[in-house]
């Protein structure tokens, strides 16, 4: 993953989810479920944070595509919120 790719997400997923609560950005590149690449995002909040709303998601995962699009990127992003306070399934 080249250096530009992680600085436009982190700065992407940091101004949109920063006043809700953000923690962390953490990146991976990996195949989808039909074995295409892809990108898997996941914004991580702070303890205790509230839950996002759907349009702040969405809004955040569209300024996403866009900007990756632009930046000459053609794999799908996967954005995910992970709330700490939240389980989560075991794979």
């Amino acid at each position: 993953m080249t250096e530009g790719l992680t600085r436009i997400v982190d700065e992407i997923v940091r101004a949109k989810l920063t006043p809700y609560g953000l923690d962390h950005v953490d990146i991976r590149e990996d195949v989808d479920h039909d074995n295409e690449p892809a990108l898997f995002i996941d914004a991580v909040l702070k303890p205790n944070s509230q839950l996002i709303e759907a349009d702040i998601y969405n809004g955040a995962h569209r300024a996403l595509r866009d900007a990756l699009v632009k930046f000459g990127e053609h794999r799908f992003p996967y954005f995910f919120i992970r709330h700490p306070d939240e389980e989560r399934a075991e794979p």
